[in-house]
């Protein structure tokens, strides 16, 4: 079995195909058991919901559903190790463009009982030249305000 690594958190908002290393912090929105007449078998499905708020669709093909059991309706766990697949089709799930598919290499453990800091995958694209933060946007008597429209400010909390 694979190992938990120290990677920092990323927001459900941030993810992209592009690697399968991504590590997330969810809630179970919702679970089912999606029956199917093909070989692969039926599948396990959840919506889950970070943070933030943005609720992603997963699946879990049969050979996989002993790496989701510790998935249950209502608790937050941290998810690493998965692959991303366009969510395509007239009836989707969540609006978000992907949806999670468990693989052999998925990790699902429990969030720790201390504040993590989130990561924020697009604050590269904030530093542009013209472009404005929503810490610039505040009045001069604001500074000492917390941005809580900024995702790359927001800490996660475990009481």
């Amino acid at each position: 079995m694979a190992m938990v690594t120290n990677r920092k958190i990323s927001f459900v908002s941030n993810l992209k195909p592009f690697k399968i290393s991504w590590k997330i912090e969810v809630k179970v929105i919702q679970k089912w058991t999606q029956l199917s007449n093909c070989s692969e078998g039926d599948t396990l499905e959840f919506i889950l919901e970070d943070k933030m708020g943005t609720s992603i669709h997963c699946i879990c093909k049969s050979l996989f559903v002993d790496r989701v059991k510790d998935l249950h309706v209502g608790e937050w766990r941290v998810v690493e190790n998965f692959s991303l697949i366009p969510a395509i089709g007239f009836y989707r799930r969540t609006s978000h463009p992907f949806k999670i598919s468990i693989i052999d290499s998925t990790i699902v453990t429990e969030p720790s009982s201390t504040s993590c800091e989130m990561i924020d995958h697009n604050k590269d694209y904030e530093k542009g030249v013209g472009s404005s933060s929503s810490s610039s946007k505040r009045k001069e008597g604001d500074t000492d305000l917390n941005d809580t429209n900024s995702p790359a400010k927001k800490l996660c909390c475990r009481f």
